[in-house]
């Protein structure tokens, strides 16, 4: 498993926005789990989804089947 550079976590329902310093928005990860919290952006989404993602880790198992 890789980060996908062809995404963003922008969409994600799990995904929470909250204010950032010099009034900037901050983009935060909510998925249950260890990383929970993890910053995927301020101001706008990281350029790729991590590979840690549990969203993209359920997917990958669902085409495995």
């Amino acid at each position: 498993m890789s980060a996908d550079f062809t995404r963003t976590c922008e969409g994600c329902k799990l995904v929470f926005s909250e204010p950032w310093a010099k009034g900037k928005t901050g983009y935060r990860c909510g998925a249950p789990g260890p990383r929970r919290g993890y910053t995927v952006g301020i101001e706008r989404f990281f350029p790729y989804i991590p590979a840690w993602c549990p969203e993209m880790i359920k997917e990958s198992e669902e085409n495995e089947r």
